[in-house]
């Protein structure tokens, strides 16, 4: 069995993000209290881990108080080297960087075809997760959701279309919800903060999820990405800030698609910030993330 502790630690105030919207999260640490990293770290659970019966997708019992919870993590070819499989779905990664209170960060995979692996762009997540000491979750999309073109049907995906956002977007996020309840026993913390990038596909479907509140999130990022139709009646009352970023070189739709959603966030005050990378494609790169991670932290 292997077993995920975490470490009796409080994360500085100063290096908190802003406040969570993560349940059961703090608004922030205690000023210049000493702070020690996540550990995983792999042996037989012992005998003093008293147990009650198995959690939500993963054996072995939840510790007392200050116990660590008794897990084996899932064996699969969707988690590249470094990160964890909660399931046959969903990876995470936790580097030596994340400390208590440390916050989690869904990142979103575009279109994929079935015999492709995310291996590059989980490379770069995690690569983003050490420079911001967050908890890198890399859920999968489901096939039958890219619908615009039938050579796609079979690829994984993100809903990015009304009636496929509404038909499929409550059950993934349910299974978000669960993976995440699932980490805060794994690490022993609450997450000090939720946040989401996208890319490509995945990057249309976190503009529904941060517009609307399909979940709450503390901030949001869209790379090589926008929105056209955007229903603006359906915005949320929460405001979280919104990172956007497209290349030069990217296809004219895809500019002008994060131009469009970019002019309409400046229509309603929404605190946001557009990137257009000179000599850039359709690609995300680690910089992308630490952009999307200074818009959200600057924002009131």
């Amino acid at each position: 069995m292997a077993v995920l502790a975490l470490a009796a630690c409080e994360r500085a105030a100063s290096e908190a993000p802003r406040g969570s919207s993560a349940a059961g999260a703090p608004e922030g640490g205690g000023g210049g209290a000493a702070a020690d990293p996540i550990e995983a770290s792999s042996g037989a659970s012992g005998a003093s881990e008293q147990g009650n019966a198995g959690g939500q997708g993963g054996g072995g019992g939840q510790g007392g108080a200050g116990g660590a919870l008794s897990w084996e993590p899932v064996e699969t070819d969707w988690c590249s080297a470094g990160w964890i499989g909660l399931d046959d779905h969903t990876c995470f990664h936790v580097p030596e960087t994340a400390l208590r209170g440390a916050p989690i960060l869904y990142v979103l995979h575009g279109a994929m075809a079935p015999d492709s692996l995310p291996v590059d762009l989980q490379a770069t997540a995690a690569e983003a997760a050490e420079a911001l000491g967050a908890v890198a979750v890399f859920p999968r999309g489901k096939p039958g959701l890219c619908t615009w073109d039938p050579s796609v049907e079979t690829y994984s995906c993100w809903p990015t279309r009304r009636e496929t956002v509404d038909a499929a977007a409550p059950a993934l996020l349910e299974e978000w919800m669960r993976a995440e309840a699932l980490m805060e026993r794994i690490l022993g913390q609450t997450f000090g903060g939720r946040y989401v990038m996208g890319f490509s596909n995945g990057g249309y479907f976190a503009s529904y999820v941060a517009l609307e509140g399909l979940v709450a999130v503390d901030g949001a990022a869209l790379v090589g990405a926008g929105r056209m139709v955007i229903e603006e009646d359906l915005f949320s009352e929460e405001r979280p800030p919104i990172f956007i970023a497209v290349g030069e070189l990217e296809l004219a739709s895809t500019i002008a698609s994060a131009e469009n959603l970019a002019d309409v966030l400046t229509q309603h005050g929404w605190e946001h910030e557009l990137v257009v990378h000179p000599e850039r494609g359709h690609e995300i790169h680690a910089d992308d993330f630490s952009r999307a991670w200074e818009t959200w932290i600057a924002a009131p």
